[in-house]
């Protein structure tokens, strides 16, 4: 008996150590692969982010552009350093993402696919003439109109083409993902198959040899409760190590939910600024000229003109009004000057007004408290939520009337904005992200969100569009 007892043990043991050994190896593989893997992610997300902000630099350099050729006296030594600085920054990571050499504080691998490097040759004579006539700011050399032309011709060419190799970057990253998890699965079911052949050509056929040979009962159970007993820690152990991995998923989470909602808190707070700081260039500097040439005109006229040139200074004192009246339209929508001055409702009332005057759209505002103040973020995110609502509404709904309605109910600001329009299918619209009336919708989501509000969307397609908001506020006597 014994000699067979020693040629079982030798058998099992040697089997249990082959699929051990396969079991550890494959662990080994899948982990070292994913690690691999993880850094080649961290790179390509890196890329990404770096192909993205392409198009945010070629859009700033552009507005630098038209400000140093339509604005040169707000042109300062800020303004320079912003355009050498984006201007160097564009073009290293255009080239290095062009090359496979890019570099940001350390190296990172791009390996371009043979599609995106068929991309960038694409994208080449837009980028060299772009550099071409940035590099004309950089000489200081006199930039005429036809530049201008060519370099918002070459900025859109450059932006689209831009989009397709950001989308096939994200596009290739996330079919190397999708290939590692077909790996890890492939590695999963590797070692559950070794872990059942293990189970049964070994530990099977042992509980079968110790159940039939060896018949210590006695010392079995001892053995199979001391086996329970380490199991019921490991499982208490794995409990704890889920519950503390779920912790500080959550917290993790949290965290990036709070610092996205700080970028964009302080992107909103920029771009209001920027809106501002335009505003006022617009209405002290173009509205001032604007209304020297009309005085100008003005001095122009007398009663014995020629026919000819009557009918021409008519039309340019026309052409000149219309042109004033546009100028404080666009200063108005970039930061109305009512906002500040007497508050939400009169800014709203003046912009519904002016929409009306501009559409056959029939509008209509109520507001329970007309003389209310709350804070000045409040006040101007309230009204960048119902200009984003009621453009959406004048360029895509097709409606014949609109209302804006402004309550306050148990402590929250209740707004609502409606339409009888043609609605639309909010499923197809998630499909079609890059639509304008998606894009809207998510900055006044986004804007609700910063306020700390719930926003609330009906629609039905050829009913009609209702948006509800709920905020909580401060008034201020």
């Amino acid at each position: 008996m014994i000699p067979i007892d020693k040629t079982v043990a030798k058998r099992l043991t040697g089997q249990y150590i082959v699929a051990l050994s396969i079991v550890a190896i494959l662990t080994i593989c899948g982990h070292t692969l994913i690690q691999f893997t993880l850094l080649d992610v961290s790179d390509n997300s890196h890329v990404v982010n770096l192909a993205g902000r392409q198009r945010m630099l070629s859009q700033r350099l552009t507005k630098l552009y038209l400000l140093k050729t339509h604005a040169s006296e707000a042109w300062d030594e800020e303004s320079q350093v912003s355009f050498e600085q984006s201007f160097s920054n564009w073009k290293k990571t255009h080239i290095g993402l062009r090359d496979n050499e890019l570099s940001d504080e350390k190296r990172y691998e791009v390996n371009n696919s043979k599609k995106i490097n068929t991309m960038f040759k694409e994208i080449d004579p837009f980028f060299k003439n772009m550099e071409s006539l940035f590099g004309g700011i950089m000489d200081g050399r006199s930039l005429p109109n036809s530049e201008v032309l060519a370099l918002l011709q070459n900025e859109k060419d450059f932006l689209k083409t831009m989009d397709k190799i950001v989308y096939q970057y994200d596009h290739e990253a996330t079919q190397r993902v999708a290939i590692l998890r077909a790996f890890e699965f492939l590695i999963l079911f590797l070692t559950l198959l070794t872990l059942f052949v293990e189970f049964i050509f070994i530990f099977n056929p042992l509980a079968n040899y110790v159940e039939g040979v060896i018949g210590e009962l006695t010392s079995s159970e001892q053995n199979l409760l001391a086996a329970n007993n380490q199991l019921s820690v490991s499982n208490k152990m794995l409990l704890k190590t889920q519950e503390d991995l779920y912790k500080a998923t959550q917290e993790k989470y949290e965290n990036k939910r709070k610092q996205d909602q700080v970028r964009s808190a302080y992107l909103l707070e920029g771009q209001e600024e920027e809106r501002k700081r335009m505003s006022r260039e617009i209405h002290d500097g173009l509205g001032q000229m604007l209304t020297g040439i009309k005085l100008s005109l003005g001095r122009l006229n007398s009663p014995d003109m020629d026919p000819k040139l009557r009918r021409a200074y008519e039309h340019m004192k026309q052409l000149t009004n219309e042109t004033i009246e546009a100028t404080r339209a666009i200063s108005f929508n970039l930061m109305p000057t009512a906002l500040n001055d007497f508050g939400i409702v009169s800014a709203l009332k003046i912009f519904v007004h002016q929409a009306q005057n501009e559409t056959d759209l029939q509008f209509s505002i109520e507001v329970s408290s007309p003389e209310k103040r709350y804070t000045q973020n409040m006040e101007i995110n309230i009204y960048r939520i119902v200009q984003e609502a009621i453009n959406n509404i004048i360029k895509h709904a097709s409606a014949t009337v609109a209302k804006v309605k402004m309550h306050e109910n148990n402590g929250l600001l209740e707004l609502s904005i409606t339409d009888n329009g043609k609605g639309f299918d909010p499923e197809k619209l998630k499909a079609e992200r890059q639509s304008l009336i998606h894009n809207g919708l998510e900055n006044i989501k986004m804007r609700v969100t910063l306020l700390n509000g719930t926003f609330r969307l009906t629609t039905l397609e050829g009913e009609g569009t209702d948006i509800f908001i709920k905020l909580p506020f401060e008034s201020i006597e």
